[in-house]
């Protein structure tokens, strides 16, 4: 049994994995907490796999990618103490299958490089990469396997929470498809403008990079907008993917364990 965690911004996801299997066999969802002790930690994910049949004593290996460090000291500790086991931190430093074309490796996000790992051994395609979550990152992967950079901006929750806390008339909405385009109440006229708006950036972002590189990509969508609310109305060829980071953290992690 291998534990691999992704370590999000407003998130942490963890899954566990059996055998050789990419996908994990469950998942299980916590808020991330920025300074949660290496106890505490331990305590939740023990928790965790008590629900699920077991205190974590088959566990083989345990593996993270995050984009939080103030958490990553936590998890280290926790890995050796409640598991016996030295934990993988994954980082541009990391064996990896890709080759990274990006001025300082060291500030490339990791979810960006687990993405693009797991892009590359799925598909095997020049690709866009596009992950919704606390931000939005798109990402550019040729089928040779370089990684040759993207673009960063606000994600969707975000930029919702931001609008609402800063009007006084502008109530918070869901990110869902709206009734109509043109809408006749505020309520309506929110929800369009967001879901057309980012529905539209998405497109553009997407047209805009093919053109710079003069070809067709294929479209990777993973985070948590991005299957059942945007991707169903993209345009050109697009793949939903909810689980490519945590089958590049897998992948990752088989390329630099240290078997017995």
């Amino acid at each position: 049994m291998i534990l691999g965690f992704n370590i999000g911004n407003s998130n942490t996801v963890l899954g566990v994995y059996s055998g050789a299997e990419t996908v994990p066999g469950t998942l299980y969802r916590y808020r991330t907490l920025r300074d949660a002790s290496a106890d505490e930690t331990g305590a939740l994910v023990r928790q965790f796999l008590l629900h699920h049949g077991g205190a974590g004593e088959g566990v083989e290996g345990l593996v993270f990618s995050s984009v939080v460090p103030e958490t990553n000291r936590a998890y280290h500790e926790m890995s050796g103490r409640y598991f016996g086991v030295e934990a993988l931190e994954i980082s541009c430093a990391s064996r990896l299958g890709i080759r990274l074309r990006y001025d300082d490796p060291a500030r490339l996000g990791v979810d960006r490089i687990v993405n693009a790992e797991a892009a590359f051994r799925e598909y095997a395609r020049d690709c866009i990469i596009v992950d919704i979550g606390t931000a939005i990152t798109f990402c550019v992967l040729h089928a040779d396997g370089v990684y040759d950079g993207g673009m960063i901006g606000p994600g969707i929750g975000v930029t919702i929470d931001a609008l609402s806390s800063k009007t006084s008339q502008l109530p918070r909405i869901p990110f869902e498809k709206p009734g109509v385009l043109v809408a006749k109440n505020t309520e309506d006229a929110l929800k369009s403008g967001f879901y057309y708006g980012w529905l539209s950036l998405v497109e553009g972002m997407i047209a805009r990079i093919s053109g710079e590189y003069g070809k067709d990509f294929l479209v990777i969508l993973t985070g948590g907008y991005a299957g059942t609310v945007l991707g169903p109305a993209l345009k050109g060829e697009i793949v939903i993917d909810p689980m490519l980071t945590m089958k590049g953290i897998r992948r990752i992690y088989d390329l630099n364990a240290v078997r017995p």
